[in-house]
């Protein structure tokens, strides 16, 4: 009963992490201030609707509506400015943000295109090294170590070139 309960525990490790994971891609977190795409997006809507408000109490304090005072006019403009304010800063982060997961995507094909030219390199090592040992055989430390440093070799060429 322990040994399920222990592989139970690393399995929601596994999944709890691997959650987190997809949700940082999924969010678009911003890598500098760790601000997540859909927060910006609340904060658009979020302005929107205070600057909404502001013209609300704007317009009745102009009407002359029962209840509304000088004091609900500067309240409104307030909340017109403060809008504003929340909705350029809601562009502007989220325009950072995809412009940041732009970059880390362009980053992330530059390293699978080096690591393919790696693995291409390493192919052309591998098949000298293979004559070295007898195909029914298990290589030995001695061999690991060569086909290891043969491929060293070989990086370091391709990077000369």
């Amino acid at each position: 009963m322990g040994d399920f309960e222990n592989r139970n525990r690393e399995g929601k490790i596994k999944e709890n992490t691997a959650a987190a994971a997809s949700d940082e891609k999924a969010g678009g977190e911003n890598p500098k201030s760790g601000v997540p795409l859909r927060t910006y997006l609340i904060m658009i809507l979020a302005g929107a609707y205070v600057a909404y408000l502001g013209v609300s109490l704007c317009q009745g304090v102009m009407k002359g509506a029962e209840g509304s005072s000088p004091g609900f006019m500067v309240a409104g403009v307030v909340f017109i400015v403060l809008g504003v304010i929340f909705v350029i800063n809601g562009i502007r982060g989220s325009l950072k943000v995809s412009k940041a997961q732009k970059e880390q995507a362009n980053a992330e094909n530059a390293q699978q295109a080096q690591g393919a030219a790696n693995e291409s390199a390493s192919a052309a090592v591998l098949p000298q090294t293979k004559n070295s040992t007898e195909p029914g055989k298990k290589m030995s430390i001695a061999d690991r170590a060569n086909l290891v440093s043969k491929l060293g070799d070989a990086q370091e060429d391709e990077e000369e070139k």
